[in-house]
């Protein structure tokens, strides 16, 4: 027996402090196997062969960790051979230390607590010497060092090592600057630790700690900026101190001193803090407990563990200001997902109630609850979550009944804070509190919020308080001078301790508003409140447990108003608000079972029962409380966020999706085409309207179902059923299409994503609807980008998605002008897509002008790249009106095609300018207009010369210029010449110029009216005529030609007046 004792009694650990009931985890044992390894390996050597085994055995990955971890257990266990130690490390490591500094971390996040005070003490010195020859990743077990220095801890040992940790930073100041992120946790940690640290025994202490962070937030103004508004309630903590009492004066008044980007006081209360600085006030091991209680136990269940927290954490009168780090972590950090928002876990305010109600110091509960609204004071929608305000709301909702108390003081803080926190902002805060209580309405956190603000349990003097305060929530039907409480009901001022409040509220205003006080001691403060009488069942009575349930259930057992709603999972408080009523045998039972479960099948179940009853079954108030019992359950159940499923093909994320009961109505429509009576109507018009997102989540159930029917069963179609929305939209008496443009432009706000991803199902099932729609098309293209529209021009290539149709289109196009520029470009780009023909849309050109429809104009001028011109278009581009410097338009469109088709387009121009002028082709008869269109796109004579003359102006150094020499324009320009007035031949002598007159278009100058067939032409003067032509076609070439030098109005003027009396003289000779 005596041999067999020692195998049976474990060794002592020099390392971890163990209890007899303890057993070893898998980080202890690695330690201790590791020092047993290496003590094995190189018991009893030399340090010359202990250098040359080790050196051998590092070789091998594991060997050498275990070596590492044995050498680290040495270090922490024995400070005489640390030193040796630490030199033999530094021999063998191969990796730069890093395996040391991982298991070093790890062993300081996890087992802090249970190292001997001699590994405490080591674990400081191995940090010294890391930091002094500068190992990499040591700020990480530093930063973990900083974890354990809890707040509210005045302890030896946690003391200890507070003032270690400041020494390295003090002693090492150039590295730890080198580290931005260690310099805000650092930071951080202190300016929290000081408010501690207020005891006369720990004022050196404190005033090292005062020191080292002024100094470092001075230097280091440009890192502090990121630690956002959290800082500023801990700087508030600690404005008293005179020496941060001038850096509060100086955030205030001279902010540019800090640093040269920072704008003052306001600039840090709109940055949200990260959530690891609000993770490093919270020990790890207090992290741990606190998240397990709110994702593991059950409500009702949670008095024993507060407890045995309360006992732990809240034993010293200093801890209390442990609760505001608390409450911040748990409204910032831990935010439960829609499966335990729907569970019967304690939600999120109900540990949060507790640790304010359960607060014996008033400064600290202040605190408290300036943590718990201090989110909603600058609350901004479109950045914020809608998380971070929750509690506040749901503690205050869920004790208006039986907790009235903790309701009254939340109350009565927030509308003091609102007013008094920041007077200089005070607008603006106020704006952040209507943002933050309009959205909870928005998203249904409550259904309303008269049960608070108007409750008979709050005194008169705090509701005439709310109502000045939140006079847009409050009802004004409520008539406060005329309410009359009873004793047992109302809240006496005295109990909401307003006075104590009021004094701590000047602290708030002293240090960010009116200025700061001189005084620099909060003493006096503290001293009148403490002599506050105060009942312990008030302060000690944890509210929020399950203790006093009990005995209100024993003393009321039947009063309606006993039961406490604190002890049922949130599901189901507001349905026992609602008196039970009876109803048809036929639904009854079902509908009970649906109340209960609260699950899609049982849902699906009462709706069988209930769709084929008529309205004579039901009373008034009978299917008023159906319906609104049914809201409640299916608006709760529905989750606040992530409603859509993380994966477009994973079959268990996809059927997980459409679980809830709001899709089990959309189930049982697909499953039941059975028309429906009137009370069956009426809940689903309710549903449609108390549930915006109703209409866009039919859609998504659609395409899902549809997905997994036709995985499971590949033999069979399962049909997109349009029919089911119609019948959501008869219900709200709209058209289908003003509901789908509604519905679709939700789903978009809601997520992108999922709204891509169901259009073209979309564009499929309801082609008569939205193909051509505008308003839909501009949903889309408001939130697409890159590449978005690439995929779905894929998916228009694949003929998978239509967006458009040929007729209509234009109007489509013309609407699309007031769109934003990237949104027209997207536009044009998927018209592209389709193909569209340029004549469906052509008729736009005259319409699009140069300084408001560039966009639109410059994907017309490709299209027109792309197509051979022909009368109808010419005609719709010569109609466009021409500024007092031309349309650049029209010159690049004629300039491109003169490139290839110079002759067609100069007969097609010459055939419209000559139509204009019927006098000059009496032979010729008319023929009838084919539309109405194209008499009204006629363009005028001045339109087309006003073209024609800036498209000449375009033409420099002769290009482009044979559109004049053709035997048509020339014709056509003699014409126009013949027939215009002296003002339009004035306007346009220039371009006439051009024109070679020939014998029949000499008009009034040999007074011959020239009709009538002509004479023939002798030989002799055919040969003069065709020198005559040869004579006029240089003349042309002679006006385009000049020097690269020249301007425009160097050639145009005075070489067309030398050309035009050249070819006088020309004509008269042939003659």
């Amino acid at each position: 027996m005596e041999q067999q004792q020692p195998k049976n009694t474990a060794p002592v650990s020099k390392l971890f402090v163990c209890t007899a009931v303890d057993c070893k985890d898998d980080i202890e044992e690695k330690f201790e196997r590791s020092y047993c390894h290496l003590q094995q390996q190189v018991g009893g050597l030399s340090d010359k062969d202990m250098h040359d085994l080790l050196s051998q055995l590092v070789c091998k990955e594991k060997q050498h960790e275990e070596i590492s971890i044995g050498f680290l257990y040495i270090i922490l266990t024995d400070p005489a051979m640390a030193p040796k130690t630490y030199r033999d490390i530094t021999l063998v490591s191969r990796d730069g230390m890093n395996v040391i500094v991982a298991n070093l971390t790890l062993l300081v996040a996890e087992k802090y607590a249970k190292l001997t005070d001699i590994a405490r003490r080591q674990l400081i010195w191995v940090l010294r010497e890391f930091v002094k020859h500068q190992v990499l990743s040591v700020e990480n077990v530093i930063w973990n060092c900083l974890r354990q220095a809890g707040g509210g801890d005045s302890s030896h040992k946690n003391l200890f090592l507070i003032e270690s940790l400041l020494d390295i930073f003090i002693e090492y100041r150039t590295w730890l600057e080198g580290n931005p992120f260690l310099v805000q946790s650092a930071v951080y940690s202190y300016v929290r630790l000081i408010e501690d640290h207020a005891n006369p025994a720990l004022m050196a202490l404190r005033q090292k700690e005062v020191k080292f962070t002024i100094s470092l937030i001075r230097d280091r103004f440009q890192d502090i900026i990121p630690l956002g508004r959290d800082f500023v309630r801990l700087l508030q903590n600690v404005a008293r101190i005179p020496e941060f009492e001038q850096l509060w004066r100086d955030i205030l008044y001279n902010p540019k001193t800090l640093h040269p980007t920072f704008n003052g006081i306001w600039h840090l209360l709109q940055i949200r803090t990260s959530r690891r600085f609000l993770q490093c006030r919270l020990l790890p091991e207090m992290e741990r407990k606190i998240s397990f209680l709110a994702s593991s136990v059950k409500f009702g269940n949670q008095k024993r563990y507060q407890d045995w927290f309360q006992e732990k954490y809240f034993a010293t009168p200093e801890s209390h200001s442990l609760r505001s780090d608390l409450i911040r972590f748990i409204i910032n950090v831990i935010h439960p997902t829609n499966d335990m928002l729907c569970s019967d876990i304690i939600p999120r305010w109900a540990i949060i109630g507790w640790l304010i109600s359960s607060c014996t110091n008033p400064i600290a509960s202040a605190n408290a609850k300036l943590s718990l609204f201090y989110d909603w004071l600058f609350f901004d929608p479109t950045k914020d979550n809608i998380m971070n305000i929750e509690p506040g709301i749901l503690v205050m909702y869920h004790s208006i009944r039986n907790h009235p108390f903790v309701s009254s003081t939340l109350l009565d803080f927030l509308c003091r804070i609102t007013k008094n926190f920041y007077v200089n902002y005070e607008d603006k805060i106020r704006m952040g509190v209507y943002n933050s209580l309009k959205l909870i309405l928005d998203k249904q956190v409550i259904p309303n919020l008269q049960p608070l603000f108007e409750s008979p349990k709050l005194d008169r003097e705090l509701r005439n308080l709310i109502r000045e305060n939140f006079r847009e929530f409050v009802s004004p039907s409520t008539n406060i001078s005329q309410t009359i409480y009873t004793a047992t009901t109302s809240i006496p001022s005295s109990v909401c301790k307003k006075e104590s409040e009021q004094k701590i509220f000047h602290e708030y205003i002293d240090l960010v508003g009116t200025g700061l006080s001189n005084n620099c001691s909060s003493t006096p403060i503290v001293e009148q409140e403490s002599k506050e009488p105060m009942s312990p069942d008030q302060e000690n009575a944890s509210v929020f447990s399950d203790s006093d349930i009990d005995n209100m259930r024993a003393m009321h057992k039947n009063e309606e108003n006993t039961d406490d709603d604190d002890d049922l999972p949130l599901s189901k408080v507001r349905l026992k608000e609602k008196p039970k009523v009876e109803l048809a045998e036929a639904i009854a039972e079902s509908f009970e079972a649906f109340l209960t479960k609260r699950n899609s099948f049982a849902w699906e179940e009462f709706l069988k029962d209930f769709r084929s009853l008529p309205a004579s079954a039901f009373e008034d108030f009978q299917l008023t409380y159906v319906i609104s019992n049914s809201l409640i359950i299916l608006r709760e159940t529905l989750p606040l966020h992530n409603i859509f499923s993380e994966s477009k093909t994973d079959e268990k994320y996809l059927a997980k999706s459409i679980s809830y009961p709001l899709y089990g109505l959309f189930r049982f429509l697909y499953e039941n085409d059975d028309k429906s009576k009137k009370p069956f109507q009426t809940l689903m018009s309710e549903i449609c309207e108390s549930i915006p997102e109703t209409g866009y989540l039919l859609l998504y159930f659609l395409k899902i179902y549809c997905k997994l029917q036709t995985r499971k069963n590949s033999q069979q179609s399962y049909q997109f059923k349009t029919s089911i929305y119609r019948q959501i939209c008869d219900a709200t008496d709209e058209k289908i299409g003003d509901c789908l443009v509604r519905d679709l432009d939700l789903l978009e706000k809601e997520n992108t994503n999922i709204y891509l991803w169901l259009l073209p199902d979309i564009y499929r099932e309801f082609k008569s609807i939205v193909i051509n729609n505008t308003d839909l098309l501009r949903v889309t293209l408001r939130c697409i980008d890159a590449k978005n529209l690439r995929d779905i021009i894929y998916s228009v290539a694949q003929g998978k998605l239509t967006l458009f149709k040929n007729d209509g289109i234009i109007d489509c196009i013309r609407e699309s002008f007031e769109f934003e520029t990237y949104e027209q470009f997207c536009l044009w780009k998927l018209i592209q897509a389709h193909d569209v023909p340029l004549k469906f849309i052509q008729d736009l050109l005259p319409e699009l002008e140069s300084a408001n429809h560039p966009e639109a104009l410059s994907n017309f001028l490709l299209l027109l790249k792309n197509e051979e011109p022909n009368i109808e278009i010419i005609r719709l581009i010569l109609s466009r009106d021409s500024k007092s410097r031309g349309d650049p338009f029209v010159t690049s469109a004629l300039r491109f095609w003169c490139q290839q088709y110079e002759e067609k387009l100069s007969e097609i121009i010459a055939s419209l300018l000559t139509s204009k002028y019927p006098n000059s082709s009496p032979n010729k008869r008319k023929r009838p207009s084919k539309s109405n269109s194209t008499t009204n796109n006629t363009p005028s004579a001045d339109q087309v010369l006003n073209h024609l003359e800036y498209f000449r102006r375009s033409c420099r150094h002769g290009t482009g210029t044979g559109l004049y020499v053709h035997d048509m324009m020339q014709r056509a320009l003699q014409s126009a010449y013949s027939h215009s007035n002296e003002s339009t031949k004035k306007q346009f002598c220039d371009l006439f110029a051009l024109a070679a007159e020939d014998e029949t278009a000499a008009v009034g100058r040999r007074g011959g009216s020239g009709r009538g067939r002509k004479q023939p032409i002798s030989k002799k003067d055919a040969n003069n005529h065709s020198t005559t032509n040869k004579k006029n076609n240089e003349i042309v070439k002679t006006i385009y030609s000049s020097d690269d030098n020249s301007s425009e109005e160097d050639w145009s003027k005075p070489k067309i007046l030398q050309a035009a009396k050249k070819r006088k003289k020309t004509v008269n000779d042939s003659d």
